[in-house]
């Protein structure tokens, strides 16, 4: 059945092949004014996707909060309570495993709708003239409102640890700036890549797993030795979890230097992804 979305954006995607096409000049990269155009669109397919997710399932939004709200609980258990390594991240425990469970869970969703937003759009690729990004941004800010939306298990956090964040958690949004720029990053590779060469989908997965432990989500960057610190910062997400951190323990979330290194790693990782996602952007568009 036709939803009243699912007409809406039909019109906004007639609307924006129109203006598309007396916009000759305007070239398929990513760039902010391209995105603006159509913003519209992007706005109602993001709708579109946050809805049909919500309405498959009974519990609805309640999984938004079920699935991180759960295997931060888990991860306590096993490694506060069974194996008593407190020692492991920054007390309370409890807050610093969920402070990392939930940016981990946007990421992790986002970079596995990656490997599949261009075999699920395929059919709107072939008749549709808006720039491919923007099926890669959909789902990565669709991703990014469950993070917004999950945000009140770090409440209940918040509540049982009896933890009130100081000043410095005006960088809490910073921090999501910098994971979205990230993951927008490393989806302009993921997902041509993978529509190109299917195979690389279960090396994803396989490379999420093994980051989940080099990341420091169970840990703080301080287990990790003073010389390697810097090196292991080359991982954006280990200034990302720091900023998050940081409102509640600011002195010792993330050293400056490592900050200062994942901050630059993510701007390299969307500039290889732009000339990565130019490149190969033609070939997926002829085997769409």
């Amino acid at each position: 059945m036709t939803t009243w979305c699912d007409s809406r954006v039909e019109v906004l995607l007639v609307d924006a092949c129109v203006r598309r096409g007396l916009a000759s000049d305007c070239p398929i990269v990513i760039a902010v004014r391209t995105i603006w155009e159509h913003r519209q669109v992007l706005r109602m397919l993001v709708r579109r996707d946050l809805q049909r997710q919500y309405t498959t399932f009974r519990l609805g939004y309640l999984w938004t909060l079920l699935e991180p709200l759960g295997m931060a609980a888990v991860l306590w258990f096993v490694f506060s309570v069974l194996l008593g390594a407190r020692s492991f991240g920054l007390s309370p425990y409890l807050l610093f495993i969920v402070l990392g469970v939930l940016p981990w869970w946007w990421f992790l969703k986002g970079m596995r709708a990656s490997t599949k937003v261009f075999r699920r759009a395929r059919g709107e690729l072939i008749f549709s003239l808006l720039p491919t990004q923007i099926w890669i941004l959909r789902v990565i800010i669709s991703s990014g409102i469950e993070f917004v939306l999950s945000l009140p298990i770090l409440i209940i956090a918040m509540a049982i640890t009896q933890s009130i964040p100081g000043p410095l958690i005006v960088l809490f949004p910073v921090a999501m700036v910098m994971q979205f720029i990230a993951m927008y990053g490393l989806a302009l590779i993921i997902a041509p890549a993978v529509a190109l060469t299917p195979d690389l989908g279960r090396t994803v997965r396989i490379v999420l797993r093994s980051l989940f432990y080099f990341t420091p989500i169970l840990y703080t960057l301080g287990r990790i030795p003073e010389v390697l610190q810097n090196v292991a910062a080359i991982n954006p997400l280990v200034g990302v979890f720091g900023l998050y951190r940081i409102g509640w323990w600011p002195d010792e979330a993330i050293p400056p230097s490592a900050l200062v290194v994942s901050v630059a790693s993510t701007l390299v990782i969307v500039v290889i992804g732009v000339i990565v996602f130019h490149r190969l952007e033609p070939r997926v568009l002829k085997e769409a």
